[in-house]
């Protein structure tokens, strides 16, 4: 092994390429069958009251990895295991002797005990090695040891510049200080609770997806609880904002492959508060109402509830935050304000309406990206919602809306005050507003022709999702990527281009844990 890895850092540097050799590949490969779920055996050796851990998969011939290299090789890579395994040579490292000895399937760092004013941490690098005994040879081979100690019957290694090291049956442990090999020894031996046990964390490793490339979880609480609740202005601080709670709630991320694409996911603990009514799971129903050649789609639910649970909530700071910045004497002064300039009495009569889902579709039939047609779908109450849409349009209209038919429904355009033609129209309970090609075009959908929600490319995207959807955004990538003035991206597209399919973005409430995850798949 070349002399730069020798020595305390060497060992760090050994172990971290080992354990991070999979998510730097990894990083690779999104540049360039179902398996068993991933075992965090090392979360069995992680103090209880750690405050972050970062596990990664290191099985290279798990469902995950084998996913992976394929999804790469479908983005242009050659033979992406092979420039792993090539990576490694080139940096000096024997991957059978050096390297293939610490990837026993799972691999992690922890940090507990973080003093903010010392910038000082406990933790540990812990392996679960596939050759226990030779990933201490490496060890040995790289360091000074300065001599051999021994802790609750364990021998462990006491290394150059206070690195210490121990075997524990199939997992070794790396720490850079004594207590913190000491406490998983502790944990390791059941004297001390694991990280395992705790609730919070199993409750988030069970919600997200059990295969995964990386995972993370963070307890705030844990790793900084003693500064917060020892410093009173920060304490304060977050006890006026109502925060406090929502800092300490603990919180995990995953990433991981599938064999149609990549996913992440993060996820917390808690309640998602005010703007519950726009995470509840559900299902689009505007998604079978907009063309199938729909390139951006996002859809919502719950708006007016959403905003008016916000605002009864923190009316009186929202209203002290007004007076500061502005002329008005409260958010119902400029909402009444702003309202007039629209031709209804307040803001708050037009965001009223959005009870139901509301969703933005756009795409692009002439092929160039500034050029859409862009609609604005609203399940209202049509009794309530017409008077005032009506009101909207002929204060932001040039002149009288006229009448036309599609679909054997009524819309109006109109040209508003830039001159850029606009529609509306009613129909089953949907208010339907945009460029008047765009209303027409759902207006006149039927049955028989071919809607977003029928559109492969999204179906398979949310077929792959780990979740249920709330509030989300879809994209068709490969309409996106063909568009010619689409940022720059040309439009006779590389492989990596050709082969993505769709990207999904969801945040919703489920089951007491809110979820943001997101979904990038790639064509057979």
């Amino acid at each position: 092994m070349p002399s730069v890895f020798r020595g305390p850092q060497g060992i760090i540097v050994t172990a971290a390429v080992a354990a991070a050799g999979a998510l730097v590949a990894a990083a690779i490969l999104f540049a360039s069958g179902k398996a068993s779920d991933v075992n965090l055996t090392t979360a069995n050796l992680v103090p209880a009251d750690a405050g972050v851990y970062i596990a990664l998969n290191t099985d290279l011939s798990s469902g995950q990895w084998v996913s992976t290299f394929k999804l790469a090789e479908k983005l242009g890579a050659d033979d992406p295991e092979g420039e792993l395994k090539d990576g490694a040579e080139e940096s000096g490292f024997d991957w059978e002797d050096d390297i293939a000895p610490f990837l026993g399937g799972n691999a992690a760092v922890y940090i507990r005990g973080l003093d903010v004013g010392a910038f000082s941490a406990q933790g540990a690098v812990i392996l679960r090695a596939k050759s226990p005994g030779r990933v201490m040879e490496v060890l040995e081979e790289q360091a000074v040891v300065v001599d051999t100690r021994e802790y609750g019957g364990v021998e462990y290694l006491r290394l150059g510049l206070y690195g210490y090291a121990a075997r524990l049956g199939d997992h070794v442990v790396i720490a850079m200080d004594e207590a913190s090999l000491e406490e998983v020894i502790d944990v390791y031996q059941g004297k001390a609770p694991a990280l395992a046990g705790v609730e919070d964390f199993k409750k988030l490793r069970d919600e997200l997806t059990g295969n995964f490339l990386g995972f993370v979880y963070l307890s705030t609480e844990s790793l900084v609880g003693d500064f917060f609740l020892d410093d009173p202005v920060v304490r304060a601080a977050l006890d006026q904002s109502g925060a406090g709670d929502m800092v300490f709630r603990p919180s995990a991320w995953v990433i991981g492959a599938k064999k149609g694409g990549f996913e992440f996911q993060a996820a917390s603990i808690g309640e998602s508060g005010s703007i519950s009514p726009m995470l509840q799971p559900r299902e689009s129903r505007f998604a079978a109402l907009v063309p199938g050649e729909t390139a951006i789609f996002f859809s919502t639910a719950g708006i007016a509830q959403t905003w008016q649970a916000v605002v009864d909530e923190a009316r009186e700071a929202i209203d002290d935050a007004v007076r500061e910045s502005s002329d008005y004497d409260s958010l119902d002064d400029s909402l009444r304000d702003a309202g007039r300039e629209l031709g209804i009495g307040s803001i708050e009569d037009l965001v009223a309406l959005f009870e139901g889902e509301t969703a933005v579709a756009a795409w692009f039939p002439s092929g160039k990206s500034g050029d859409p047609e862009v609609v604005l779908l609203a399940e209202v109450d049509e009794s309530r919602a017409r008077g005032v849409i009506e009101k909207v349009a002929a204060s932001n209209a040039t002149g009288p809306g006229e009448p036309r038919q599609a679909g054997g429904v009524e819309m109006t355009v109109f040209d508003d005050v830039n001159g850029d033609p606009l529609a509306y129209a009613f129909k089953d309970g949907a208010l339907v507003m945009g460029t008047p090609a765009g209303v027409e075009a759902v207006l006149s959908m039927s049955a028989g022709q071919p809607s977003l929600a029928r559109l492969n490319h999204y179906t398979a995207t949310v077929q792959q999702m780990p979740s249920a959807l709330g509030t989300y955004a879809f994209f068709n990538l490969g309409a996106l990527f063909r568009l010619e003035e689409a940022s720059g991206i040309p439009a006779v597209l590389g492989q990596a281009e050709r082969a993505l399919e769709g990207l999904i973005i969801n945040a919703v409430d489920e089951r007491g844990v809110v979820r943001l995850s997101g979904v990038l798949t790639i064509e057979e």
